[in-house]
């Protein structure tokens, strides 16, 4: 039904659209047949001919190199006019605004010699028949049209006539011209024998010494039988439709996957579009000859067409195993490009992709859009002018090697040009674009390995390759091998930065000094690099979580414990790789945080019904712990102290304990039954409703401290070293929120959860194999996401079926019909886990707070697709206070403060802190604006690096009627025309109560009232 409407949205309307269409198509037609034969005439006198009458420019084949200027040329009456292409078929697609409509005109046979084929005589001879039908449709003076010359497909060889409507003052503007004509040239099937235009010969020889071996040219013989089999083709095509109901819209739904994935049928957009598509197809559909059945059922729907082509593409590699139908056996020597050969035209389907575009249309891979950069799927590109794409792809393939899955050049598309002008100069060197598919398993390595050293003839060539970068290198094994070593004092820079850097160096002549924006500026530099490398993304957290699991032996170890530990959990981002900061231990140092676990014992009946006394047993508990940490030396300092209170959460009891090796865990007690006397207590009937809120409210946290809580830590931990970009990602991302003062309204686990997504569910790509990648395409998702309609479904542990995600949707639904203003829940973010969806976003984020996060994500992604490989990537972090009514700016010791000496009214080591976590006087401040002003005032921070807080008015704070107990500073205010003064909140007075507040820390307050 989806793919229905898709369709039928981008069909065209034939009878209503083109009646405009329809009369320059027959006026065209007229005109060309009606164009008088020219007598034959010497090529060199040709152009002096038609510059002196006409003012044409013969477009002459591959810029005018190689031609015969003796050669005789002439212009007769064409052997057919006719419509070919997707237009008449009735399968163009409305994707730009405009349909291309396109015109074969058949050459006379006569017109060429036996030899023709040889040397460019035939496609000189085609330049000078294609100037005369301009001249003639010129002289012709049909009016609102626009004619100019281009090159089909990228191919200089074939130059083709491109007429356009347009509009001008006194033309009717009722009258739609969405349409463009294009005059091809076609050739009668049998103007020259098919085994001379085999792929195997070599037919352009002007230029080759006598005594050298002539090279086939594939490419050159494929375009000849392209121009005389094009009739062929489209009645092939058109008995296709004949035989296949669907075969038309599984044309259509090949076109919008092509153009979805930057794929089209120019040589520069990999020379696969809706024409090649649809020969596929068809030849798929009449390909039982080849192997006794046929792959393509002309019964199938549109939708199984579209996947079986889909599947034939990325089942088959057509550049190790050509495919030849219906049944041949050609001699064709092993080549770089995929070969889908029809024996019936003597033509490769596939002659204008190479083997990396090749790939690009392989239904596994993914495209990269030129100058879209990381946001199109891509990992990475690089920008540079280049002695063309084969010799690009070449370099880069052995200097990568198994750190891409793909490389992938691009040139710029040839751009159309008056008919009175010379075709635009194609020199040597081009611009050309490279797109990267990375194997992030490999990116990273520092060693590439060599040929052994008694590979004379490849070590030889690795040398040659590598300059004085190659060395030889023991391995383990005992080998000796060529081999390079990719370290380098800048610990910023990857190895993956290093290597195209060199190649760029040694093959192309481009130094660091000049590259410009040839490579772009990675992310990865935008996270703190205690302690870590560019080759161990994990690291910095390795001794973290090393120090837990030795931790949790030891507990488990301990003896004379009440009851025996059921479960040992982690439930701190530092465990799970997330934190933006490793947890780096230091036992003269402070920690910034203290890393949280939990503990479960296993059931008794002889815990209390009562929940202070259970928070009194934990304690009980605790200390027991704390005594044997402390007897068996593993523990340095242990402290156990009572948490705040939250609601009708008692106060909650947590051991911190410091490691010999300096780090600080939290250690708290889970036990199941309390969950349950919240349960009783709600459904108590005495409850008030403000009662039963708080009971709802504090069922929810403690779901989400002990039982969510520690499922996602170990979901992203699993994840975390599945991908090993995952965990910089996450870290990014919530640099990125904290960098535009979200920090307090878009909880840790709901960005986990939206870069994941990016991983386990990439399509239409694969999963990101760079930190720009994943960063961007997390970004680009946010932007889009229509979070009031959809909701974020994610599957962390591959548990959900259809059944679930279909009641995952329905609960969604529902909570839309309750609560249509989303005041409780503005993004539906559910998992495997939390199927309800709301445990990381009940009330949190706000729906002002979330539309303001995607539109900070649409304005980063437009920056990103703006500046290309020119971006600062600093620049998305850089926040808008504009829009905020007041900022409270602090003072730069508080932001970056790392000890707590500047403050006298916090100290280490007292009972509050009883050990040397590092408290944040910045944080703690914005706690406290939070329990005063929450009500009134939205705040905003940077919980990673504070410096500044900012504030909005709470609407409910505006004028209203006179009334007690507000619960704010309100001064009276008297509106025109208005007799009863209204109140509203005295801004001032609370800025001056905030200021003296903060005291020493605040450098300055900004205000717009």
């Amino acid at each position: 039904m989806q793919l229905d409407e898709l369709l039928k949205s981008l069909k065209p309307k034939y009878e209503v659209e083109f009646i405009d269409a329809d009369r320059v198509i027959k006026k065209l037609r007229e005109t060309i047949e009606s164009i008088p034969d020219r007598e034959s005439i010497v090529a060199s006198d040709a152009q002096k001919t038609f510059e002196a009458s006409s003012n044409i420019r013969i477009p002459l084949p591959n810029g005018g190199k190689g031609v015969t200027s003796k050669l005789l040329l002439k212009y007769s009456k064409p052997a057919h006019v006719s419509l070919v292409g997707s237009f008449v078929r009735k399968t163009a697609l409305l994707l730009d605004g405009k349909v291309t409509i396109d015109m074969a005109v058949t050459m006379p046979s006569h017109l060429y010699q036996a030899k023709d084929y040889r040397d460019y005589r035939y496609f000189q001879k085609r330049a000078y028949y294609l100037a005369c039908l301009t001249d003639g449709i010129q002289k012709a003076c049909i009016p609102h049209l626009a004619m100019s010359f281009a090159y089909q497909d990228d191919n200089q060889a074939q130059p083709i006539l491109v007429i356009e409507p347009v509009q001008d003052g006194q033309d009717n503007q009722n009258i739609q011209r969405n349409y463009r004509i294009r005059i091809l040239l076609a050739a009668g099937i049998d103007l020259f024998p098919i085994d001379k235009t085999l792929p195997t010969k070599a037919c352009i020889r002007s230029s080759a010494p006598k005594m050298e071996v002539e090279r086939p040219s594939p490419t050159y013989n494929a375009t000849i039988r392209s121009e005389c089999c094009s009739l062929l083709s489209s009645r092939l095509l058109h008995q296709s439709v004949d035989q296949s109901s669907s075969f038309r819209d599984a044309c259509m739904l090949g076109a919008i996957w092509l153009r979805q994935r930057g794929i089209g049928a120019s040589i520069a957009k990999g020379g696969f579009g809706q024409f090649e598509w649809a020969s596929v197809m068809s030849a798929l559909m009449h390909s039982g000859e080849r192997a006794n059945r046929r792959d393509l059922m002309t019964s199938y729907s549109s939708y199984q067409l579209f996947k079986a082509t889909l599947q034939f593409l990325a089942n088959t590699d057509l550049v190790a195993f050509p495919i030849f139908y219906p049944s041949i056996a050609l001699d064709v020597a092993r080549t770089n490009h995929p070969t889908l050969f029809d024996e019936s035209r003597g033509l490769n389907l596939l002659f204008k992709m190479s083997s990396w575009s090749y790939k690009r249309a392989d239904g596994a891979r993914v495209c990269l859009k030129e100058h879209e950069m990381f946001a199109a799927g891509g990992d990475s590109m690089l920008n540079w002018t280049a002695d063309g794409a084969d010799k690009v792809h070449a370099r880069f393939t052995y200097g990568l090697g198994d750190r891409t899955t793909l490389i992938c050049p691009h040139v710029p598309s040839r751009a159309s040009w008056r008919v009175s002008s010379a075709p635009p100069l194609l020199g040597a060197d081009s611009h050309v674009t490279v797109g990267l598919l990375l194997n992030p398993e490999n990116s990273r390595r520092t060693v590439d390995r060599g040929p052994p050293v008694d590979n004379n003839k490849a070590s030889a060539l690795f040398r040659e390759f590598w300059g004085d970068r190659a060395e030889l290198r023991r391995f383990k094994d005992g080998t000796i091998s060529e081999s390079v070593v990719w370290t380098e004092p800048d610990a910023k820079r990857t190895p993956l930065n290093v290597i195209i850097r060199h190649i760029l160096e040694r093959h192309f002549d481009i130094h660091e000094s000049s590259d410009g924006d040839i490579i772009p500026k990675a992310v990865d530099n935008l996270l703190p690099q205690q302690e870590s490398t560019q080759t161990d993304l994990l690291g910095p957290f390795t001794s973290t979580r090393n120090t837990y699991e030795a931790l949790s032996k030891s507990i488990r170890d301990l003896e004379n414990l009440p009851l025996q530990i059921r479960q040992i959990s982690a439930a701190s981002p530092a465990l799970r790789f997330s934190s933006i900061t490793p947890p780096i231990a230091n036992k003269q140092s402070s920690l910034e945080w203290s890393v949280e676990i939990q503990i479960q014992f296993e059931g008794s009946t002889l815990w209390p019904q009562d929940l202070v006394a259970v928070q009194r047993t934990k304690i009980a508990f605790l200390q027991k712990v704390a005594d044997g940490l402390e007897r068996g030396g593993w523990a340095s300092t242990v402290a156990l102290a009572l948490g705040t209170s939250k609601g009708k959460l008692p106060e909650e009891p947590f051991l911190d304990v410091a490691t010999q090796d300096g780090v600080i865990f939290r250690l708290r007690i889970y036990h199941e039954y309390e969950l349950r006397i919240l349960e009783q207590a709600l459904r108590g009937q005495a409850a008030s409703a403000a009662s039963r809120e708080e009971l709802a409210l504090a069922i929810l946290e403690h779901k989400r401290r002990y039982i969510h809580g520690p499922a996602h830590t170990q979901a992203v931990f699993a994840l975390s070293t599945k991908f090993s970009l995952l965990s910089p990602t996450i870290r990014l991302l919530k640099k990125w929120r904290d960098a535009h003062l979200l920090s307090s309204h878009l909880r840790d686990e709901l960005i986990e959860i939206l870069a994941i997504r990016t991983f386990l569910h990439p399509a239409p790509w694969q999963p990101p194999g760079s930190l720009n990648s994943a960063f961007f395409r997390t970004l680009a998702f946010i932007a889009s996401w229509d979070w009031h309609l959809d909701p974020l479904i994610v599957d962390l542990n591959s548990e959900l079926r259809k059944p679930d995600i279909e009641g995952i949707s329905t609960a969604f639904q529902a909570r839309r019909k309750l609560d249509p203003g989303m005041h409780r829940v503005a993004m539906f973010a559910a998992s495997d886990i939390d199927r309800d969806g709301i445990v990381w976003t009940d009330r949190r984020p706000a729906k002002v707070i979330a539309s303001r996060f995607t539109k900070l994500a649409a304005a980063a992604t437009a920056m990103i697709k703006e500046s290309g490989l020119g971006l600062a990537p600093d620049l998305l972090f850089l926040p808008s206070l504009a829009e905020y009514d007041f900022v409270v700016h602090l003072r730069h010791e508080v932001s970056e403060a790392k000890s707590t000496k500047s403050f006298k009214n916090i100290e280490m080591g007292t009972a509050k802190n009883p050990l040397k976590v590092l408290l944040k006087p910045a944080q703690e401040f914005f706690d406290e604006l939070e329990d005063l002003y929450g009500d009134h005032i939205v705040f905003f921070h940077n919980q990673s690096a504070a410096t500044a807080i900012a504030g909005l008015w709470n609407p409910t704070t505006g004028p209203r009627n006179w009334k007690i107990d507000l619960g704010y500073n309100a001064i009276p205010m008297y509106e025109v025309g208005s007799v009863e003064p209204h109140l509203m909140i005295n801004k001032l007075a609370v800025l001056h109560d905030i200021a003296r507040l903060g005291g020493d820390m605040i450098a300055k307050i900004d205000h717009n009232l």
